[in-house]
């Protein structure tokens, strides 16, 4: 198995990051405009991408806390994500919160894996800014 890993600190307290993570603005402010999502957990988090994918990506909310936030893949699309999950761990750090992020359960690490690393490090940034500023700048716009 293999697995996509990332860290920063972003300036802003757990609950911005938090808030940015797991509410219908929040990840349309950051990843994707196309966004529909509940906030319950157990729920599914289905997000568009225009001009990008040709179907939406479904994420189910296994878990949201202020220092935790998981999501498992549990749509057909795309399929190399099939069961993987995705983990955000959040912890006080100088000046703001450390954000661990984890995207495991990668059936290889060819294919389709580097070029999903690379976009995840992109949206790592995205969302450093996005929580940082205040402004959204998702990297999935509709036009």
């Amino acid at each position: 198995m293999a697995r996509i890993v990332f860290e920063t600190t972003i300036g802003a307290g757990s609950k911005e990051v938090f808030d940015a993570l797991h509410s219908r603005p929040g990840i349309a402010g950051w990843w994707t405009e196309e966004v529909d999502f509940s906030g319950e957990v157990g729920s599914v988090l289905t997000l568009g991408f225009p001009h990008a994918a040709p179907m939406p990506f479904e994420l189910r909310v296994d878990q949201a806390s202020e220092h935790r936030v998981v999501w498992t893949s549990v749509g057909q699309f795309p399929p190399h994500w099939a069961g993987t999950r995705i983990t955000w761990t959040l912890a006080p750090a100088d000046g703001g919160t450390l954000v661990h992020f984890d995207h495991d359960g990668w059936a290889s690490d060819t294919g389709p894996f580097p070029s999903a690393a690379l976009t995840w490090g992109q949206l790592m940034t995205s969302l450093k800014s996005y929580v940082e500023t205040g402004t959204g700048g998702p990297l999935y716009r509709r036009s």
